[in-house]
């Protein structure tokens, strides 16, 4: 897609906010992968992802496609992510892009040198970061700011929730556009791998999260013990850095309860969430979240808090647990005797995300969100949400095919 500004050359995106890619860690890391393969193979963009060198011990200067930029990120994790946009938007700021593309509204604050230049920002707003348990006071503070600064500064924002736009609208009268994400992440399930857990498909309950206090994995796991099931409960996740909420949550393992900490292997993982019993899921401050997108694609039947942003995602016909003692355990003994309900409720969750959570629309959506970003800033025009419209239609494809 050539520059609206400059037919003869490629416009000329840049991705700052997240650890890099190939992906690592996060579902931000996720769609920073998926889009910017996407923006450069469906839509002919120079793409350039800033990466965090910790991360990386091969630093090719490109990868399939996108072009790769190390910068360092000291501070551990209340100051990396900090450390490294400051750096990465200096060093934007002066490389000619057509658009930046920031994720996190916790980086909206260092934006300005790019402002300053005349470059387009586009700021993601994640979910709602100023709730996480894991901040002081001192931090929640930050990033409840940080929210109202990107909402004013950014020349526009993206949502990748309806809960989480209303918010903004209503909450700092700032419009966005909503692009979620897409379910498909990975490769194709192996099936063999659920050996290495010791269970066999449908015999064993899942959940898999960053092992941080607003993703409710010790509620879990306390509902899961006292429901009586037989079945095992297999727990994926971890944290890079030293957490006492990570440590007790592992100090849970034992025959029952299988804490097999992160899986990094996507066949293994995606095989988990494809023959799981039913999928758990305790994320209550984000928007729409990837972790339980990848579970639905791959027809898992889905349990999970009962917060907006599921309930928006997952529909209505499904059941949801609140965090009153005793609510999730009744879901489990009810769930466990219904082997048919199961098998329902996974079916009608892959059949929704097939429809609805599709790289394929959310690429095209960003793709034309920024075309007209950029066409409007041509134009001399100020971006409004009558101006720019809808971007995310999955609607307009091909009927993906169900997993």
């Amino acid at each position: 897609m050539a520059d609206a500004t400059n037919p003869l050359r490629p416009m000329r995106v840049a991705i700052i906010g997240d650890r890099g890619i190939p992906a690592r860690y996060s579902g931000f890391s996720t769609l920073v992968e998926e889009l910017a393969v996407g923006l450069v193979r469906d839509h002919g963009m120079e793409v350039t992802v800033y990466c965090r060198t910790q991360y990386y011990q091969e630093r090719p200067q490109a990868w399939q496609g996108v072009r790769c930029r190390y910068l360092p990120a000291p501070g551990g994790k209340s100051f990396e992510s900090i450390v490294h946009s400051n750096l990465a938007v200096l060093d934007a700021a002066f490389r000619r892009f057509d658009l930046v593309f920031v994720v996190d509204p916790g980086n909206g604050p260092f934006i300005l040198p790019l402002l300053a230049l005349g470059v387009p920002v586009v700021i993601h707003t994640d979910g709602l970061g100023w709730q996480r348990r894991k901040w002081n006071g001192l931090q929640r503070t930050y990033y409840k700011w940080s929210e109202w600064v990107s909402a004013r500064l950014a020349n526009w924002l993206v949502t990748d929730s309806r809960a989480i736009q209303d918010y903004y609208a209503r909450e700092y009268g700032a419009a966005s556009t909503y692009i979620p994400y897409g379910g498909a992440v990975g490769d194709t399930p192996d099936d063999g791998a659920l050996a290495r857990y010791g269970v066999t498909p449908g015999d064993y309950y899942l959940v898999v999260a960053r092992m941080e206090p607003e993703n409710n994995v010790d509620h879990i796991i306390r509902e899961y013990r006292a429901s009586g099931v037989a079945k095992p409960l297999i727990v994926v996740g971890s944290v890079p850095y030293e957490s006492a909420y990570a440590r007790a949550v592992a100090a849970q393992h034992d025959g029952q309860v299988r804490c097999v900490g992160g899986v990094f292997e996507s066949a293994a993982l995606n095989a988990l969430y494809r023959h799981c019993a039913a999928y758990l899921h305790g994320h209550e401050v984000g928007g729409t979240n990837p972790s339980l997108l990848r579970a639905m694609h791959w027809g898992a039947p889905c349990v999970p808090i009962n917060v907006i942003f599921h309930r928006e995602n997952v529909g209505p016909d499904n059941p949801y647990f609140s965090k009153d003692d005793g609510d999730l355990a009744a879901i489990l003994r009810d769930l466990d005797a219904d082997p048919a309900r199961r098998a329902t409720l996974g079916r009608a969750a892959q059949a929704h995300a097939a429809a609805t959570f599709r790289w394929d629309a959310v690429i095209d959506g960003y793709a034309d969100l920024f075309r007209r970003l950029i066409a409007l800033k041509a134009a001399g025009k100020r971006p409004t949400a009558a101006l720019i419209g809808e971007t995310y239609r999955p609607d307009r494809l091909t009927p993906a095919q169900v997993a």
